[in-house]
């Protein structure tokens, strides 16, 4: 289900939520209750309207702790993200200054390195994959810094620089596969549509009619827009709001 929201534009996404709450929460109920004229006596209706509150409460607290972790997730994917784009840049400026033959190869291999990253690697982190094409370039980038011969003692130190950062590039990109994995917790996706489910019954007993059309209505609404920012915020690498590699496209033009 949430791959196929996912799927979808944001502007799409909250209609779906949205009319799938009213229909649930005020439309269904309003035709059964309107069709077969039932109506709730006061002590029930009293009783609903409590319980509909503690569970209206309850859902917007779990939704809105959800919200916070999935924005903090966004939050660290896009900081790794421009952290691999600040190496990769400081990297070529190093490869550039070494000077030789083979510090220019290897600025070329990184190049193709980053474009691969942006082309190649990003669109399939959706689905928590490498691109063979981005592992080869790394490793062409690793094969030719060996090939680096310092001749001065300013070199030997930069050649210690390039290294550590080759390091480095590789680490974060580990570390942005692996955060492909970042998500909510299978149970905390189904205390939500436990309370949610509890919520919509108790709902259906709100009385008199014209009281449940704007009360049920408007909680419906609140909780439909909530919904739907936790299912957008959810989706680090798919979606309209997936973090994208601009901080790679940024460095590319700076790069030898």
């Amino acid at each position: 289900m949430l791959d196929w929201l996912h799927s979808l534009p944001n502007l799409e996404i909250g209609l779906v939520i949205i009319a799938a709450t009213v229909s649930l929460c005020v439309v269904l109920p309003y035709a059964v209750r309107r069709r077969f004229g039932l109506e709730v006596s006061a002590d029930v209706a009293k009783g609903a309207e409590e319980g509909f509150k503690l569970m209206a409460s309850m859902t917007m607290a779990i939704m809105a702790f959800g919200l916070v972790q999935e924005q903090t997730f966004h939050r660290n994917v896009e900081d790794l993200a421009a952290r691999e784009a600040a190496i990769v840049l400081k990297l070529d400026r190093h490869l550039g200054e070494f000077g030789t033959p083979a510090a220019a190869a290897a600025r070329v291999d990184l190049r193709a390195y980053a474009e691969s990253v942006v082309h190649d690697e990003w669109p399939r982190l959706a689905q928590g994959e490498r691109a063979p094409e981005a592992s080869r370039r790394l490793k062409a980038v690793i094969e030719a810094s060996g090939g680096l011969t310092p001749t001065t003692d300013a070199q030997q130190e930069m050649l210690s620089e390039v290294r550590g950062e080759i390091i480095q590039v590789s680490d974060v990109r580990d570390a942005r596969v692996s955060a492909t994995q970042l998500s909510l917790p299978g149970y905390y996706w189904m205390a939500i549509s436990a309370v949610l489910v509890i919520l919509v019954v108790v709902g259906w007993f709100q009385g008199p009619l014209p009281k449940m059309l704007i009360y049920v209505g408007g909680v419906s609404l609140g909780i439909a827009m909530l919904l739907t920012l936790l299912i957008v915020a959810s989706g680090i690498f798919v979606g309209e709001s997936r973090v994208a590699p601009t901080a790679l496209l940024r460095v590319l033009p700076l790069m030898g």
